[in-house]
């Protein structure tokens, strides 16, 4: 490692050929310079590996570490074994940093009271063919074990992050054997087990997340209900502030949404056991309540008008998007 790398960024990648081009340079754009980038490819059967070696070749920073596939879980393990930085951040191969990403990361984490071990940005939302949709709404400030739980991963994705080393060396490394919610569970075991248990959460959007592409992880989603499952039971008896059952109340309505009713009701079950008046004072609450009060049929229905207007919505500011554009070429 060169003696001025403050930070490592990972990215695990499978099969993301189509993207991981411009994960690439939007890492190497980055006005921060002082950074090794390891890029793990997991295995893949596409053009992925061939793509990062030449960036490889062209670039000092950039390395190509070849794995048999294993799960993002491994592959960041592996990155994280042979690098010794005092900051990490993860890239997914098919997301984009801003270029003021790593700098203003370091700023936030340098500037954050103490016991804050991760930091992390607001998200842009864009599709598969990288066009911007949507702002992600986010918590900004202090987040502690209850606010992650309750919140539902506040970051809501590993690609917004930075991390000290040291949390990492404190807890160890990603569960390799869960397929999904690795990155959730990890910022857990951080707030549950490290000298550094909170989070602080940046105003700024400095990373486009490309939403529910062909072939990614976050597109299954019983996979991830049954991992969340599992990560939600282990970690929400750690909460000091709130009533456990709150952890299930956001799982609960995205599994409602999905269609997943057996999820939806077993877990709108745990959350009432915060009590029915703790629901109804929390937004979410209230609409867990609406959904577990209707019956299939009117589910069926409410599915369909939230998936129709959300697809409206996102037409509606891709097509505002293309408007922009084309009056801002015929302006020059």
């Amino acid at each position: 490692m060169r003696n001025n790398v403050l930070v490592t960024v990972i990215t695990p990648a499978y099969n993301v050929g189509p993207w991981i081009g411009e994960a690439i340079d939007s890492v190497l754009a980055q006005t921060e310079s002082r950074f090794e980038y390891l890029v793990v490819d997991d295995g893949s059967t596409d053009d992925t590996a061939q793509i990062v070696a030449g960036y490889a070749e062209r670039d000092p920073r950039v390395r190509l570490i070849q794995v048999e596939n294993g799960g993002s879980g491994a592959a960041r393990n592996r990155a994280l074994a042979e690098s010794e930085s005092p900051f990490v951040a993860f890239l997914d191969g098919d997301d984009r940093w801003h270029p003021q990403f790593l700098r203003h990361m370091l700023e936030t984490m340098h500037t954050a009271p103490p016991g804050v071990g991760m930091a992390y940005c607001h998200t842009r939302v864009m599709l598969e063919s990288g066009q911007v949709v949507a702002l992600r709404w986010q918590p900004a400030g202090k987040v502690d074990i209850d606010k992650q739980l309750v919140e539902n991963n506040p970051p809501h994705n590993g690609s917004s992050l930075m991390i000290r080393r040291s949390c990492f060396d404190q807890v160890g490394g990603f569960d390799s054997t869960l397929p999904s919610a690795v990155d959730f569970e990890m910022w857990l075991r951080i707030a549950a087990s490290s000298n550094f248990p909170l989070m602080w959460g940046t105003r700024r959007f400095l990373l486009d997340m490309r939403l529910m592409r062909t072939g990614s992880i976050s597109s299954n989603r019983t996979r991830r209900f049954e991992c969340l499952d599992k990560v939600i039971a282990d970690y929400a008896p750690s909460m000091a502030r709130l009533h456990p059952g709150m952890a299930w109340i956001r799982p609960a309505v995205f599994a409602y949404r999905d269609g997943l009713d057996d999820y939806g009701d077993r877990w709108a079950m745990l959350a009432r056991e915060a009590g029915t008046s703790a629901l109804a004072r929390d937004p979410w609450g209230r609409t867990l309540l609406a959904w577990n009060s209707a019956g299939s049929e009117r589910r069926g229905q409410l599915r369909a008008l939230r998936d129709g207007a959300r697809s409206s919505a996102y037409k509606g500011v891709a097509g505002a998007l293309r408007t922009a554009g084309r009056i801002g070429a015929l302006r020059n």
